[in-house]
Parts: structure tokens; C-alpha cells; sequence
């Protein structure tokens, strides 16, 4: 986890008050609140004009421009230890200026990469022409991967100089040149393209010895990914990446991996017979794919396609040819000799897809391309087989991320060379502090964290359920032995941290109907709505049926739900996993499990902690919106927590609706402990470091909006925003092995390590497991 921040500062409150007295347990669940819907039974008007009374007098006006650049030097608690980074020394040399042109390439870029970034841009280290106005024009043919001959038609003008200086000394301008890293990443970029597949900042090579099978016609490839970041000095992160490739194979053998899963094998025979759900997966594989179509013992016949779609079979698709219509399978007989042994499967439509006759490729003779990068989600089984073949120990993967720096060979390359940069060879070598951990207070006992993990006791606040029951959504339920076991579990759980069953779960544990889809669930749970305190849902250990749940029962009924996987029933039900499940259970039912023992210091004021991020579809889901979720508490003990959420359009990173949303929160603090925050804290997840100043901009003054509106301009709470980032790439290894504490020698949990001195500072906070 890496922090990066900002604190804007309001004036500290002229009247004090104490932080209230925890809140005994609140309604049935935490509140959930989308567009105008307020905390239930308090007008947005009245609170307005109740908050106003209590007047916090301003001393120092917040502004939000005001960005600290008083940056303390990292403490002195916890235990030192030496780390490796993988960042590596990039020198930038002398080059002050490069320049920056636009490249246009007709009828389509080419499928090799020049020296520049494979799409429009295109950088130098001195000018192309005397007069940086001159439009450079050129015809350029290249052989595509079926030998024929392509003209591509270039066109390079003059964009713009880029300023390189602030790379080297970082105090001419606080915030990251976004073009001039860009810069430095197109470069370094041409020293690995010339020999790996490129996919975006990754670049990756198919494994030599052994195929890595992922499933459903996918294959996995071993890769790195590389960097430029701006610390202190300029670094090249370099780390290990794995993506999913479609593995070269006959169309025909690769619909037969899709279709099969491993409790059905699928047969090519019934590719003649394929139901709606079956096209549809097939059509989504092999759409955009390109393929080589060749007639046995006849290379002078093949040629080269992009896959549009799935189509009828040869016998039953007719063109006309020649004025003569004929099928697909009359067409190769008459036209290339060659009789198809498969005319009953179906075909491909490839080419052009506005061309008025399409284009139809038997199956049989068409193979999927190898080494083509594909943007789409992996299926559940395919990430669960990528894990298990990626997950490796720290000194592996220092290992590779070295194989893929001497693959690169960064100062051999002519572009890296002409521009004067060049990358060093060993790893950053910091100082990190293993934080000693806070100790956990429960209702009786106090509880100590070891290696970043702990025994629960009795909850601090543990709460009752009167009515509860069981709901399977998998095809096969438990059997009846296997509930009972389960519901004595979760009752001597319960006892153990306090927790109270008023009753026995309620039978008989109904299955979900059908064929367990969205309308099925929503169907059952309509017919239990207001029953039950809490449902125990047995759901399968992959597929949709999770989701279908959730959005059922607690988006469109309101029944409040914990899921739980088949396997886990039947295979890894433990006294320590009904333990874990009903830690879920207690919070969700507004119960504490637990707080820590010491009250931070920022803790003993009122202080509202918030939590946002978006999340958006995946690449290849261009209408579906984005999801914007923030959380914020409203306890002391920052243990409970409101939900707003909201859609928006698709892939924007910004919180459109955040003044609307943090007004909604203030009032349901105010509530809930009546008093207003004097600080808020603000995590935000999901933000690049090219959006940082974007983000940073638009969200604080949403925020500081929204408290304005709440009492005028005399209320302005200190705000610190952090963003928190977990899918960086910087990792760090002990350099010596007894400093780590697990046997695949990663930094201790509760690891602090800050990367520059005392004006920039970049924290990686390793968290608990």
C-alpha cells in the first residue's frame, strides 16, 4: 500500500467540545443512501439550522491551493531493518529539451513499432528539420505476417518541446511533469518492443519450456512491467506481470477448450448444435481475434484475418459468386479443390465488417494467431489457475524482475543511447521501521497482534439475533447432517464472542428455485422480506450466483445477508471459520468486534473518517456506468460506517456527485453523535499519479463545499487527503532473510518505508495480513 497526501488546514475550533460517549448500537444495518435520500427522520433543514447554532469561529482561512510542502523527515519508532526496492538509478544526462510530433500512419499503423510510442507520438532528442513547421511525408511497405506487401502512408508534424529539467531537480516544479515522464517511458519503451509483445506498460515473451495452461482456450504469458517514477531523483520501477494470451490453435480445438469446464468435457461433434449461451461465449472469444485461414498442403493459400463474429454453418450459408449463389461448402469445392470434412460446424465472418457481402472462413481452416494481447476479464477459473502459477517467494521474483531487466538490455538500445539516459542494475536500498502494532481491546480482555494476526475474544459490543435461517443458491444443497453441524457451529461461535442466538435458525432452509438466476433469487427473497434478522446464503464456489444474491436481497429486497461457499461448507467448516464469518455477521448487524486499546490522539476529537473509490466496467464494456462509493463513520471509535453511493459515466475517476454525498454525511454524523467533525479524513483509492492534481483539485473542493453548505463560511474542518494506492508495483525484500517473518521471505507486516528526504516523501505501508 502506498500513501501519498495533502492536509488543508481550517482554523482549530475557538469552542471545544468532547468527543461524545460511544453510541449504543444503531438500526437493524447501516443506513444506505443513494441520490436525495437523507438519514432517516431528520430534515436536511432543521439540521441545518441546529448545526448553525453551534458556531466554529475560523482562525486561519483554508484554501484549497494550499498544498504543505514542509515535509518531516521519516521517525524514530519501530524496529530498522535494510530493504531492497525495485527501482532502479535512471539517468536523464544532459537533454533539456525534447521534441514532441504528431505521426499519422494510412490506412492503419503498421505492426511493427518505430521509434515512437506505437500509436500517434512520436519524440526526439533534437529536431527533425531546421523549420519545426516542416510536415515530413512519406510511403513505407511492409510485409505482413502472410508475406504480402502493405503500403503505410506517414505523416509526422511538429507537436510541441517538452521541458525535461523538472525530472532532475525537483523543487522547480512540486508537481510531476506528466509529458516529460511520458517522455522518458516512450523511450525507455524501444529497448524491450524489439523482442516482447507490448501491452501497454508490460511487455511479455511465451514461455519456452512449458505451456502454462489457464483454461478456456487461454494460456499464460511470463512478462514485466517497467515505469518511470519522479521521487527525489527519477527511478525505473520494474516488476514481474503475467496476462492471459489465446493459445494458437485450430478454431475448432480452441471452441472445444472454451465450452469445456471441469465437470462437463464438450465434444466437437456438437459444434453443429450449439444453444444460444454457447454462440454467445464462442462469439465474445474469438470477436477481434485474428486468424490464418490455409487450405491443407497449400501455403501459397493463406492469408490473414480479424474475426468479426460467429456464423451459420458452410452448408447453410449462401453468397453469391459470379452471379451464382453457392454455399461455403460449395464454394471451396469448386473454386479450391478441397472438400470440407466439417460443413455442419459453424463459420467465421472475417474482414471488413461494412463490406456488403461478408466474408465466411470454415472453422476448420482457420488458426487463432499466436502473441496477441487481448483487454478483456479473465473468467474466475482462469485468475484462480494465474494466482497459483504466479504466486512465487520474494527471491523468485527478484529472479525475474532481474531476467526481464537483462532482456531489456536499457543502455545497448540506439534510442535509449541518442537520448542520452541510461538505467543502472541494482535495486534502491532503504531503511524501513517494523512498526510495533496496537493492541486490540475486546470486552474483557486485551488482545496483542503477532505477525499480523490475532485471536478474537468476546466483542466489545456483540449483537443479538432473534431470527435467523439458512438459503442454499448452489445446484446440489448440503446435506442434512452437514446444517446440522454447521448451525451447532455457528451457535458455540457465537457464545464464544458473545454473541446471542434467540432463537434456532429457523427451518426449513429453502433452495433457491429454477435455474438459481437474478429472477429467482429476487423471487425468494420477496418471499422472506422482514422475517429474519439475518440469512446465511450457500452459494457455489464460482459462477454468478454471488452477485445475483446480493443485488436480490440487499439492493432490491433489503434482506440482510452473509454468503458462503459450498467448499467451505462441506470441506473447511471449522470452529475458526464460523468465528471469522461471524465477525462479518456482528458488524454488519452494527455490533463492535473490537477497537484499539489507546485512542489515537486524532481520535479524541470528532473527527469523521471517509473512504471513496470508483469502480469502473471492464475494458471491453464501453455502456456500462461507473460506480462511485463512499463511506464514512460516525462513531467514536470509527468503527461503524454510512454507504452513499452513486452512477456515473462510464470511466471517469472523478466523484461527480461528491459535494451532494459528503453533505449527506455530515448530517448523518451530526445524528447519529451531535456534533460536527472538526477533521476529516479522507482515503482515496483508486487514483494514478497522472490524476493526482486532477483529483486533488476537484474532490477538496467538493468537500470544503459541502461543509459550507452545512453551516456557511465559518465552517471549515481540517481535511487531510490521502490517496491510497494497492495496485502500485514497488515491492520491497528484506535483504536479510531473518528480518522476514513467513517462509516466502516478504517485509514483516506493520512495514514503514519512505522513499525521499524531508520536501518529497512517498510512504509504502505494508499492512496486516
Amino acid at each position: 500500500m502506498c500513501l501519498s497526501g495533502v492536509s488543508l488546514k481550517g482554523g482549530p475550533p475557538k469552542q471545544q467540545h468532547q468527543q461524545p460517549q460511544e453510541q449504543g448500537r444503531a438500526q437493524q444495518q447501516p443506513q444506505r443512501t443513494q441520490q436525495q435520500q437523507g438519514p432517516g427522520g431528520v430534515q436536511a433543514s432543521a439540521l441545518r439550522s441546529e448545526m448553525a447554532g453551534m458556531q466554529l469561529t475560523r482562525v486561519n482561512k483554508g484554501d484549497e491551493e494550499l498544498v504543505s510542502k514542509q515535509r518531516r523527515l521519516p521517525g524514530t519508532q519501530g524496529r530498522v531493518i535494510k530493504v531492497e526496492s525495485n527501482h532502479l538509478q535512471l539517468n536523464l544526462g544532459k537533454l533539456e529539451t525534447a521534441y514532441h510530433y504528431d505521426v499519422a500512419i494510412k490506412p492503419d499503423k503498421p505492426k511493427i513499432y518505430p521509434a515512437y510510442d506505437g500509436k500517434k507520438n512520436w519524440y526526439t532528442a533534437s529536431p527533425l528539420t531546421n523549420n519545426l513547421n516542416d510536415i515530413i511525408e512519406s510511403d513505407i511497405t511492409i510485409n505482413e505476417d502472410d508475406d504480402r506487401a502493405k503500403v503505410f502512408k506517414v505523416e509526422v508534424k511538429f507537436a510541441n518541446k517538452v521541458d525535461m529539467r523538472p525530472l532532475r531537480n525537483f523543487l522547480t516544479q512540486p508537481v510531476t511533469p506528466q509529458e516529460a515522464i511520458q517522455v522518458v517511458d516512450i523511450v525507455l519503451r524501444m529497448a524491450p518492443v524489439q523482442t516482447c509483445i507490448p501491452v501497454g506498460k508490460s511487455f511479455f515473451v511465451k514461455p519456452t519450456n512449458t505451456i502454462i495452461e489457464l483454461g478456456e482456450g487461454m494460456e499464460m504469458y511470463h512478462g514485466f512491467f517497467q515505469s518511470a517514477i519522479r521521487g527525489w531523483k527519477p527511478f525505473l520501477n520494474v516488476d514481474v506481470a503475467h496476462k492471459a494470451f489465446p493459445k494458437s490453435l485450430n478454431v475448432i480445438d480452441s471452441f472445444v477448450e472454451v465450452l469445456s469446464t471441469f465437470r462437463y468435457k464438450f465434444v466437437p461433434e456438437n459444434l453443429s448444435r450449439l444453444d444460444r449461451m454457447q454462440q454467445e461465449t464462442l462469439t465474445k472469444f474469438v470477436k477481434s481475434l485474428r486468424v490464418s485461414c490455409m487450405i491443407p498442403n497449400a501455403p501459397s493459400s493463406r492469408k490473414n484475418y480479424k474475426v468479426n463474429g460467429l456464423e451459420g454453418s458452410s452448408r447453410n450459408s449462401v453468397f453469391k459468386f459470379n452471379n451464382v449463389q453457392m454455399s461455403v461448402e460449395e464454394y471451396f469445392l469448386k473454386t479450391k479443390n478441397y472438400r470440407l470434412k466439417y460443413p455442419q460446424y459453424p463459420t467465421l465472418w472475417v474482414g471488413n465488417p461494412q463490406r456488403a457481402d461478408k466474408i465466411l472462413l470454415p472453422i476448420e481452416l482457420c488458426t487463432i494467431i499466436e502473441g496477441q494481447a487481448v483487454q478483456r476479464k479473465m473468467t474466475e477459473e482462469q485468475t484462480r489457475n494465474m494466482i497459483k502459477q504466479s504466486a512465487t517467494n520474494t527471491t523468485l521474483r527478484k529472479s525475474k524482475i532481474m531476467d526481464g531487466i537483462k532482456r531489456s538490455n536499457f543502455n545497448q538500445s540506439p534510442t535509449v543511447k541518442e537520448f542520452g539516459f541510461s538505467v543502472g542494475d541494482q535495486f534502491l536500498q532503504l531503511d524501513a521501521r517494523v512498526l510495533q502494532p496496537p493492541e486490540l481491546k475486546y470486552k474483557s480482555s486485551v488482545c496483542k497482534v503477532s505477525k499480523g494476526v490475532w485471536r478474537s475474544n468476546t466483542f466489545l459490543n456483540p449483537a443479538t439475533i432473534n431470527s435467523w435461517t439458512f438459503v442454499c443458491a448452489n445446484r446440489y444443497p448440503p446435506k442434512p447432517d452437514e446444517y446440522s453441524r454447521m448451525v451447532s457451529m455457528f451457535e458455540s461461535s457465537a457464545r464464544d464472542v458473545g454473541m446471542v442466538f434467540a432463537s434456532k435458525a429457523t427451518m426449513p432452509f429453502v433452495n433457491v428455485q429454477g435455474r438459481q438466476t437474478y429472477m429467482d433469487a429476487l423471487q425468494l427473497f420477496k418471499s422472506i422480506k422482514g422475517k429474519y434478522d439475518v440469512v446465511f446464503v450457500i452459494v457455489p464456489d464460482n459462477g454468478p450466483q454471488y452477485s445475483y444474491v446480493k443485488k436480490a436481497a440487499e439492493i432490491a429486497v433489503g434482506c440482510l445477508t452473509q454468503c458462503i461457499k459450498i467448499g467451505t461448507v462441506s470441506k473447511r467448516l471449522n470452529p475458526q471459520t464460523t468465528a471469522n464469518i461471524l465477525l462479518k455477521v456482528n458488524s454488519k448487524m452494527n455490533g463492535v468486534n473490537h477497537s484499539i486499546s489507546i485512542t489515537p490522539p486524532i481520535m479524541r476529537r470528532p473527527v469523521m473518517i471517509m473512504g471513496a473509490d470508483v469502480t469502473h466496467p471492464g475494458p471491453d464494456a464501453l455502456h456500462i456506468p461507473s460506480v462511485a462509493a463512499v463511506t464514512a463513520s460516525h462513531d467514536p471509535k470509527a468503527f461503524q460506517y454510512n454507504i452513499c453511493w452513486r452512477l456515473q459515466n462510464p470511466q471517469v475517476e472523478i466523484i461527480a456527485d461528491l459535494e451532494s454525498i459528503t453533505e449527506e454525511h455530515l448530517r448523518f454524523f451530526y445524528e447519529k453523535t451531535r456534533h460536527k467533525p472538526e477533521a476529516i479524513i479522507f482515503f482515496r483509492d483508486g487514483v494514478s499519479e497522472g490524476q493526482f492534481e486532477q483529483v486533488r483539485r476537484a474532490e477538496i473542493m467538493a468537500i470544503r463545499s459541502a461543509c459550507k453548505k452545512m453551516q456557511g463560511q465559518d465552517y471549515e474542518p481540517k481535511i487531510t487527503f490521502l490517496v491510497v494506492q494497492k495496485r502500485h508495483h514497488t515491492r520491497l525484500f528484506p535483504m536479510n532473510p531473518r528480518d522476514s517473518e513467513d517462509r516466502n521471505l516478504n517485509v514483516p507486516a506493520a512495514n514503514k518505508t519512505f522513499f525521499g528526504h524531508e520536501l518529497l516523501v512517498e510512504m509504502s505501508l505494508r499492512s496486516s495480513r
